[in-house]
């Protein structure tokens, strides 16, 4: 699963954060999940850490693309 966008909703201090919770209605900003289909890993921790990682990061990269923020190659 990956999700973009929270951040426009609410970041900062928590005076900042209440304001973009209050705001959000208004401003109406883009937040996007996208939930990838099953990963099975391997057996071995290490390759089994590399392919969630690998498949984390593709999910938040699409999630990503959709919310229309920018997306490092990666």
């Amino acid at each position: 699963m990956g999700q973009a966008g929270a951040r426009r909703l609410a970041s900062g201090t928590a005076a900042k954060q209440l304001a973009g919770v209050l705001t959000a209605p208004l401003r109406r900003p883009r937040l996007h999940v996208h939930i990838g289909g099953p990963v099975h890993l391997p057996a071995g921790t290490r390759s089994g850490t590399e392919t969630a990682h690998r498949m984390v990061g593709a999910a938040w990269r699409r999630a990503a693309r959709a919310a229309g923020e920018p997306v490092r190659a990666g």
